[in-house]
């Protein structure tokens, strides 16, 4: 079985999280352990994609995996940069991606989890149970439907952030509604947007129930886990 690969983007300052509430505890730092903490190194591989000088970062550390600088300087710049080092690569068609940005925490055995995901019939696999749909006036109508794999329930939802699981042959597909929503001109990027179109165009989209990953925004973190006390557990 070809390992899931992990494209984790970082960065040393970021306007688009700048002044987000955080949960008690947050740093970037500790999502990166937390990330490496919960990897099974037999069903997962991390590519770090570096925007900016590596010296001044956490990443200057990293020793067990692949570290790459990219050109950023700005959200989009940087999205595109990965955008364009994701696709000119030389995966397989069946190759599973797993974007992760740096302020997200996972749960133990979340690699198992994104794995039965695709044991579904779906183009893209969110671990990240999105309050948002629970609580949005925009999401009341929603209906969702349900499937049961071996260890969690899932549910169709119609967006997601830029953290997902996708086939490689999926994202050379779509590369180009990818970009579409990364704007370098604006240097604005829109994820909820992109799945929309995605959305409307046929794709489908799950997210696991209960979360085995969250954003670290302290407004819209899945719910019904205790991600205050899984942050603490990091250094």
């Amino acid at each position: 079985m070809k390992k899931i690969e992990i494209i984790s983007r970082h960065c040393n300052f970021s306007k688009f999280s700048e002044g987000r509430e955080r949960v008690k505890g947050f740093s970037k730092i500790k999502c990166y352990n937390n990330l490496k903490n919960t990897i099974n190194s037999e069903l997962a591989n991390i590519t770090f994609l570096m925007d900016g000088d590596t010296e001044k970062h956490f990443l200057a550390n990293e020793k067990d995996f692949v570290v790459k600088k990219i050109k950023g300087g700005s959200q989009a710049k940087s999205m595109e940069s990965m955008l364009d080092y994701v696709n000119n690569l030389t995966f397989d068609n069946d190759q599973i991606i797993y974007f992760i940005e740096d302020d997200y925490l996972h749960l133990e055995n979340w690699n198992d989890i994104l794995l039965e995901g695709f044991k579904l019939d779906v183009e893209y696999v969110s671990l990240y149970d999105h309050l948002d749909k629970y609580k949005l006036p925009q999401y009341k109508e929603l209906k969702s439907q349900i499937f049961v794999t071996k260890s969690c329930h899932w549910r169709t939802v119609p967006s997601t952030t830029f953290t997902f699981g996708v086939k490689f042959k999926t994202f050379k597909k779509h590369f180009q509604i990818y970009k579409k929503y990364n704007s370098v001109e604006t240097g604005t990027t829109n994820d909820h947007q992109m799945f929309l179109e995605l959305w409307r165009n046929g794709s489908s989209l799950i997210s696991s129930i209960p979360s085995y990953s969250s954003h670290m925004d302290l407004h819209w973190l899945a719910p019904n886990i205790n991600w205050e006390e899984i942050i603490k557990k990091e250094k």
